[in-house]
């Protein structure tokens, strides 16, 4: 075992008193406070658009529209446009990555299905959300339960794989980076190839894709 992987083992040894396995239930919990803190930064996020909507068109009447399901964020755009397309907005199309949406195909002839298209793109938008676009508001629900995942659950499994795993950064350094691209990554000294990480990640989830559901 490399120096890295001694310093990751010796951390666990350390943190281990302080960091039992999360149990399932605590999940659960986690995963219901974080989608009831999401939903309401999506309502508000909602309302704000609501009132461009208001400020722009006049007296609006706009539907209370239910979450349909929550996207990720490279899934926005070709998820919106699939809307907008049933809605009779054919042309949408995603762009830089399914972050944004292209709307120069879209053949709009009159005032009406200008204002039209607006309403069809807030209605889409609340049947869609995506959770990380509010990640300041789950963070510190989200944080703590994926360092205790990381450093009681995930680092041994990956040392009882027989990976290298980097030393974990502190409680407060974990949580500074996560879901963001400066991230704590687990899985940075597995093998060079997106194989060898994927089968890596497949063995030991990540608490992303745990606290996501996707196991």
């Amino acid at each position: 075992m490399s120096t890295g992987g001694v310093a990751a083992a010796l951390c666990l040894v350390l943190l281990g008193a302080c960091s039992p396995a999360p149990a399932l239930d605590d999940l659960d919990d986690v995963r219901a406070a974080r989608d009831a803190a999401a939903a309401t930064a999506h309502e508000a996020a909602l309302e704000r658009a609501a009132v461009f909507l208001r400020d722009k068109w006049g007296p609006v009447a706009l539907p209370d529209v239910p979450v349909e399901r929550w996207v990720a964020a490279g899934e926005w755009g070709p998820t919106m446009a699939r809307c907008l397309d049933d809605a009779g907005f054919a042309g949408t199309r995603p762009a830089d990555d399914g972050e944004r949406l292209d709307y120069s195909a879209v053949q709009l002839g009159s005032t009406r299905e200008f204002f039209e298209i607006d309403v069809a793109g807030w209605i889409c938008q609340a049947r869609y959300p995506v959770r990380t676009w509010f990640e300041d508001d789950v963070r510190a629900i989200e944080a703590p339960w994926a360092f205790r995942y990381l450093t009681s659950t995930l680092v041994p499994c990956l040392l009882a794989h027989g990976y290298e795993v980097p030393v974990p950064p502190d409680a407060g350094a974990f949580a500074a980076g996560w879901r963001t691209d400066a991230g704590f990554d687990a899985y940075a000294l597995v093998g060079e190839g997106a194989g060898d990480r994927a089968r890596a990640a497949a063995r030991c989830p990540s608490p992303e894709t745990v606290l996501d559901g996707a196991t």
